[in-house]
Formats: structure tokens, sequence, C-alpha cells
């Protein structure tokens, strides 16, 4: 320390400021200064030096670079001519302690620690104050010291920390380590509001030119590994749990209706019958829980699985997800999984793999959500109301059984809100920017099964078989599609709608449909949606071919939009679907009072950002309102 301080006289920023030594220590650190040429001033000496350091608050000019006696003849004190550094013993590392401040000369402030913890107590405020990202150091033995070194790594927040090695010329890098690079320039990164926190070298000052040509992204379409299809096919599909996938455990996740209602006793009779022991959680409430998911979790992991069945709706799906992955993955963070991303697979946090300890088979029982193909979930925390919507590849179904028999008795609601839902699924994915040629096909063949079928299913039920197979088929494909393309501002928008005013998530989807199409159909968009493959505003042109594939006659491709919204003005009303919010019986004031907050939060929803028209959030509120009073 004191071949550092006298390397220039304090004047490098790198040199010691305070040095902090542990009681049982103290005297002998204290002889070996003295002994080696520093002087230790007086309490009164100490006063004296103190108002020499700084004059107003701010260093005192006069000093830097000094030596001691020049300083000290400064102060008033008097001391040998070759006296090589000043060290004033000090108790308090605030602020207001003259000597707790950077000095830039041979003066040093001296503290005593009780023990390591105490010091380390007392070097992290020395650094606040002093400021971040500079230059710290430690003398420890490294050969049993290796956790000392450790925790003050950890508590320094400092761009270089120097072991057993004079900080000045430490800092200055190669002579002590090589791996510092020689530079009287030293970073102090962004705790120092640097814009680099290693020495600055010839590297930084290099003016480095990347050509960057243009490149699309590879593209992608998953799906599960399989997926059965046809009335009548759940029995069948099931064998193959036994005979091909070898399964001992299953573990049915469904809701309490549809246990209470008979709806899986098809499923354990078959499984009963291949020899597969089988459990089932049916305490599913809509809009899933935590509290409900830890629940299952637990049951299931007492009885340890090697198979998921999960049977409903997107809640049963959604929770059933949200188990398996605390059953593989006990200390997943939701908050890490849940960070939004701009492509899938490129994304700050790995989702963790499952599939290890058990296999996932969706069985959806109503045509709508599509989430027995689509690597999504949604999990409510009730302790703070945050919603955890997951989106990886990770919690896509291993194999999905899509028989209608279990959808034939679905009510006329649940028919119309889920049957508009994937009619949203499949208008989106087809406008998306991220849409394929993959994705198109099935989209385009969802919107024309659901406008041939939904009001059929939607009027007889269980007496059109025919109707409700071809509506379970076009939920699965609508699935698929936004799977691999996504979705848009309308489920953006609707699942604010929803949550705000407890409105079924299909409906509030059909309320904000017509809004969407004409605002992502501008010519002249105030923001386009970005994605490579997205080159310039063409969604007019898109759901014109929507148009086209569908028949719909007009002049123009406006007329032909025109046209194709008010078919589907038609079928909402074919199927019992209001016009506006307010006709949900939305009190006006309580919609005013939350349209902000839905705006905004609409606005940082994932689905926006594969929107083709990137919307600002004065064009939300305003679709909104739009939607609400009916204009």
């Amino acid at each position: 320390m004191i071949h550092s301080k006298t390397f220039d006289n304090g004047m490098i920023c790198a040199s010691e400021q305070s040095v902090i030594v542990l009681e049982s220590i103290y005297d002998a650190v204290k002889q070996e200064f003295q002994k080696r040429g520093c002087y230790f001033l007086s309490p009164e000496e100490t006063e004296q030096v103190r108002k020499t350091i700084l004059i107003n608050g701010a260093l005192n000019a006069k000093i830097v670079g000094q030596s001691a006696y020049r300083i000290a003849e400064l102060a008033g004190v008097a001391v040998p001519e070759h006296t090589k550094i000043l060290i004033g013993e000090v108790e308090s590392v605030d602020i207001s302690e003259e000597f707790a401040h950077e000095k830039l000369s041979p003066v040093l402030a001296m503290y005593k620690a009780a023990d390591f913890q105490d010091a380390l107590d007392k070097a992290e405020h020395l650094i606040a104050d002093g400021g971040y990202g500079h230059t710290s150091s430690l003398y420890v033995d490294t050969v049993t010291g290796q956790d000392k070194i450790a925790r003050f790594s950890a508590c320094m927040k400092t761009c270089r920390i120097l072991i057993n090695t004079p900080s000045s010329h430490g800092g200055i890098g190669d002579l002590y380590n090589f791996k510092l690079a020689p530079s009287l320039t030293l970073g102090c990164g962004s705790w120092g509001g640097n814009s680099v926190s290693e020495n600055v070298g010839i590297k930084h000052l290099l003016n480095i030119k990347t050509v960057a040509e243009r490149r699309e992204n590879m593209l992608w379409f998953r799906a599960p590994q399989k997926i059965y299809i046809k009335k009548g096919c759940l029995p069948v599909a099931l064998e193959e749990l036994g005979a091909v996938m070898h399964k001992q455990k299953a573990f049915i996740v469904t809701d309490s209706f549809l246990y209470q209602n008979g709806y899986t006793k098809s499923i354990t009779d078959k499984l009963d019958e291949l020899g597969i022991r089988h459990a089932t959680f049916f305490d599913v409430a809509p809009d899933p829980t935590l509290a409900c998911a830890k629940e299952g979790t637990k049951a299931m992991t007492a009885f340890a699985p090697d198979c998921i069945i999960a049977v409903g709706g997107g809640s049963a799906m959604d929770a059933a997800k949200i188990m398996w992955v605390l059953y593989e993955h006990p200390d997943a963070d939701f908050l890490d999984m849940a960070m939004r991303f701009s492509d899938i697979r490129k994304r700050i946090y790995t989702f963790p793999h499952m599939g290890e300890k058990a296999s996932f088979i969706a069985i959806p029982t109503s045509a709508g959500t599509g989430s027995e193909v689509t690597p999504f979930a949604v999990i409510t925390d009730e302790a703070t109301g945050t919603k955890y919507p997951l989106a990886d590849y990770e919690l896509m179904p291993n194999m999905a059984i899509v028989d209608a028999d279990l959808m034939m008795h679905a009510p006329k609601g649940l028919t119309s809100a889920s049957g508009i839902d994937a009619m949203s699924h499949a208008l989106e994915a087809y406008a998306s920017v991220m849409a394929t040629d993959y994705t198109d096909g099935l989209a385009l063949k969802a919107i024309q099964t659901i406008f041939d079928y939904l009001p059929r299913a939607y009027e007889k039920g269980a007496e059109d078989p025919a109707a409700r197979e071809k509506m379970a088929n076009a939920a699965t494909m609508a699935g698929m599609a936004f799977a691999n393309a996504f979705l848009g501002v309308c489920h953006s928008m609707a699942h604010k709608l929803g949550a705000f005013h407890h409105l079924p998530h299909g409906i509030a989807n059909a309320l904000m449909l017509d809004e969407v199409l004409r605002f992502n159909a501008a010519e002249v968009p105030t923001k386009m949606g970005t994605f490579p493959q997205y080159d310039h505003p063409h969604t007019l042109a898109r759901y014109t071919e929507i148009a086209d594939f569908l028949h719909i006659p007009g002049k123009d491709d406006t007329e032909k939009l025109e046209g194709l919204i008010a078919k589907l003005d038609q079928l909402k009303e074919q199927v019992g679907i209001r016009k506006t919010i307010r006709d949900y019986g939305i009190d006006e004031a309580a919609f005013l009072e939350s349209l902000d907050a839905m705006t905004e939060q609409a606005f940082d929803d994932q689905c926006t950002g594969a929107n083709p028209r990137y919307p600002l959030m004065s064009e939300i509120k305003q679709m909104y309102l739009n939607a609400y009073y009916g204009k």
C-alpha cells in the first residue's frame, strides 16, 4: 500500500483512499506502517488535516499529487520531511467524514473492523458514497482465504477487484497480473456511468465497421408428435399409451363439472382395461391460479405418473401444463418463464426441458381454444393478481386426441364463445407478420369451416354430429396455425377486456374483431409490425385473400374487406353474440375508469408484437371506445 500511494503521490484514481484493518491485527499493521515511514496523525492533527483535505465540501486542489510533508505543512502539522503517507485514524465511514472521501494524495483513512463482515460493511459504505465502479483491494491469505475473496468480490461493486496487489500499479494493469490490460484510463462500467468496465486500450479506440446484409429468419412449424382425430377416436387413441408408449400411471387433470358429469369415465374405463393405474385431480376452476396448480402438483408428485392427461377446455389445459412444469421442475421461476420475447426461438431465458418424467396428452371437450396443439399456458398468482403467460415449445403436448363425442352436449353459450375464439385465432394467424404457407392453409380452412358449421353446431348441438366434428377440427387447425404464426392485437385487447370486466374470452375477441380488421387493413399505418419476412404493409390484401377464398364479392379490396366484416357480423348474430361491449351490461363509468389501464396492458401484451400494424396506445384506446359504443 505504501508502494502504491507513493507511486505518483496518490494521483491515480486506483490508489488506496481508505484502509480497513481487522481489530485482531490492527496494532501490528499500525506498527508496520510506522516502521515504513508513515505518520499517524494525533486527534488534533487529524482535525487540522480534515480542514485541508476538503474546502467547502470539495477536494482541495492544492493537495493533489503533493508529498505528505507538503500537505502536512499546508495543514500546519509538523512531520518528518521524508514521511511517506499521512494516516488519520477515523471511525465514521459516512460522507460527512472528510477522510472517507477520495483524496488523490498520500493521505489515508484507517478504520478498525471488529471482524471480516464488519470490514465488508464499512467497505460497501465507502464504495457507495465514494462512487461505484472503480477499484477495490483485499489483502488475504489466498490459500486459506478463498471464502473471504468470494465474499469480498460479491459485495464490491467495482470493476477491478485486486488481491494482494498495490492498487495503483494493479489497477493500471500488466505488472501484477497480465490479465489486466495496461492502461491509465480505467473504465467504471454502468455503475460509474461509463460505457466500458475494463481497462481502456487500443481495441476501444478502433472504429470497427460491420456490414450486415439483411437475412430472413429461419421459420418453423411445430405441432404435437401425434394428433388423433375423428368422432369416437378416444378409446382407440388411448390404446397407444399402453401398446406403444408403455405407460403405467396416468394423472388426469380436469374441472369438477366435467368430472361430475362423467366426461372422464370413458378415459378411466379404458385405462383400467389397459392396466394403467390412474388418479384424477378435478379442482380446476376458470382462470386457474398458482395455488390450484400447486395443489394439483402436490397430488401429482405423490402419485408419480409417467403420463399426464388434460381433459377440458383452456383452463384445464393451462392448469395441467403448469402442473407438468412444477412436477418436472419444482424450482421453476414463473417470472423468468413469463419473460416476453420477440422470437420464441431466441430467448434470454432457456425454458426447462419437459418430458423427462411424464408425457402430456391433451383431450379437448370444447371447440375453441386449440390448447391441445399449442405451446401456451396462462396462470394467475392469486396473491398478487399477476397473470403469468407462458409460451415455449417445451409446453407443446406430446399427443392430442380430438374426439367430437366429448363436445356433443356443449351448451350454446360455450359453443358460441369458443367457436368465435377459434375464428379469431385463424384470422389473426393469417394476418400475423409471422404467417407462413404452412399456417395459411390451416387458417383459411379453419375460417371456412367455422363459417359453414358454427351456426349448425350452435342451433342443433348433439343433433348435428357432423357440425360438431367439423368445429372440433376447425378449432384444432386454428390452434396449429396460431401456435406457429401467433396472434395479434385483437387478443391483446381481449385479454384485458375479459380480465377487467369478466367477459368470456371468446366474446371479448368477438367484440374487438371488426375494429381490429379495419385497423390492420390500413394501407399507410402509423407503424407497421416488425419481422424480417414482413417487408411492407399488405394486410388488406391478406384479408382480401380470405374474402376470395370464401367467395365474398366486391369491386375492390376495401369492398371485399367490408364484405368479410359483414359476414362475420352475420355469424356473430346467428350464434347470439351481441354487437357492443355496452350490450353486455358493462357499466360506462367502470369501463371508462379502466380504459387507460386496459390500453397500457394491451399494448404491452405478448400478442401485440406479431400484429401486422403496430398500434399506438391512443389507437388501442380508440378501438376500445368504438367497440364499447358501437361506432
